[in-house]
């Protein structure tokens, strides 16, 4: 079996979504004939699950060295870890990284900070990742998970060291980022620029995650090959994610995956619930679930407009528990980044793998385009409240627990690793990769 070197920072036991592309990923391609030699890290602020990391195959080579943290980070946590028949602790013992422990929440603005917090961990990488090359003789590519972007420099020096051929595979857009560019002062932009495009010269190919990110990437750098750059959607691994139960839920539940955040708000779907109850819903007949925190300034406007008791916050999910939850609920709601159309996050392929009805709240013409045709799925423009409205009014007056078998060509695991092992199989050859559907 060969080999490749496979650079991401993020790997569980992390539970950061950069960990389950190269979770997904490394599972299918032992069998494709490819054995992945991963470097990964772990910080203490991680959040963790010890019991993801069985989903990680038995042929895969785990070297947790990408910072100085990694190591003592993961003996610590399995010294925490209880006997295997019993619940294992989702965390360790967290603290703040230092950068927010000295800057006030309100001011932070992780732009400010060139190639983010991983920067400085940079040499100790790039050092971890000689060894493993001495150790693994015969590794014959180098890939990187990315970001954190400081990775795509790391594989990019380790390429100039060895000659080894380099794929760089962009999990988030960078340097033509929409949302982080215009945040990034005008000498970080610089830089960032030049990094980037420093890493691309060296990299025999360059993955990138939508069609919107791939065609910007070409248009930043036209004088690149145009088959410099391919496209790998993020996508669904039905053998993940259905290993949990759930008690269920007592009414027509819509379900919200995950946490809020910066650029993700919850006030879209807050007025949409409030507005269907205006259309006729009975109030008793219906609930939001979400898996992590909802926002202080959602929770305000639920209270506002009268659907505050409708709303609950739980649990953070285990996220090869999430079918179960899936499952269990009656309408699961993607709520997208506003004015991003160049991203669409993991959970929304989660969502299409389920079956389950969707709603998409996006103002992404490319995700709306994927699910136009499917069935019980729709999406709306942050500003549509109420067409969503009349979508969950819809939805609850066609009843619970229904699914739907949708068209998911292109977009499993399989599929992707398929995809992942052609590129391998071209770099380490010294051929172009051949384009999708090739």
């Amino acid at each position: 079996m060969r080999q490749f070197l496979y650079i991401t920072p993020y790997f569980p036991p992390q539970t950061q979504v950069g960990a389950l592309r190269p979770l997904k990923l490394v599972r299918q391609l032992p069998a494709l004939g490819w054995q992945p030699v991963v470097l990964c890290d772990l910080w203490p602020s991680d959040g963790m699950d010890a019991e993801l990391e069985r989903f990680v195959p038995e042929q895969a080579v785990v070297v947790r060295d990408y910072s100085h943290r990694a190591g003592p980070t993961w003996r610590r946590l399995h010294r925490y870890a209880k006997p295997a028949h019993a619940p294992r602790p989702q965390r360790v013992p967290k603290g703040r990284p230092l950068h927010e422990r000295l800057i006030p929440r309100g001011w932070m603005n992780p732009e400010l900070v060139p190639l983010g917090e991983h920067s400085p961990d940079m040499p100790w990488a790039y050092t971890a990742a000689l060894r493993v090359l001495d150790d693994y003789p015969d590794i014959a590519a180098i890939v990187v998970n990315a970001d954190p972007f400081a990775a795509a420099i790391v594989g990019a020096l380790l390429h100039d060291r060895t000659g080894l051929p380099l794929v760089q595979d962009f999990r988030d857009i960078w340097a033509p980022c929409k949302l982080r560019r215009p945040r990034r002062p005008k000498p970080w932009r610089w830089l960032e620029d030049a990094l980037e495009r420093y890493c691309l010269d060296r990299a025999a190919h360059a993955v990138i995650n939508t069609q919107t990110s791939l065609d910007d990437y070409r248009a930043f750098y036209p004088d690149l090959p145009v088959d410099r750059f391919s496209l790998l959607r993020n996508f669904f691994d039905a053998d993940l994610v259905d290993h949990g139960d759930h008690p269920g839920y007592d009414r027509f539940t819509l379900l919200h995956l995950g946490n809020f955040s910066r650029f993700r708000v919850a006030d879209p779907l807050v007025r949409a619930v409030a507005r269907a109850l205006e259309l006729g819903v009975p109030r008793e007949a219906i609930q939001v679930a979400t898996t992590g925190p909802f926002g202080q300034a959602a929770r305000e406007l639920a209270a506002l407009l009268g659907v505050a008791d409708l709303i609950h916050a739980q649990a953070e999910v285990a996220y090869h528990q999430t079918g179960a939850v899936c499952a269990a609920a009656d309408l699961l709601v993607y709520i997208a980044e506003p004015a991003a159309d160049q991203r669409i996050a993991s959970k929304f392929y989660d969502y299409l793998g389920s079956g389950r009805p969707l709603l998409s709240i996006s103002d992404n013409p490319e995700s709306a385009a994927m699910i136009a045709g499917m069935e019980a799925t729709a999406q709306f423009s942050f500003a549509d409240i109420e067409g969503m409205a009349r979508f969950v009014v819809a939805q609850v007056r066609a009843g619970r627990h229904r699914a739907h078998a949708r068209p998911l060509q292109g977009l499993t695991a399989a599929e992707a690793g398929q995809r992942y092992a052609q590129i391998l199989d071209a770099v380490a050859a010294g051929r172009s990769v051949p384009p999708v559907g090739a």
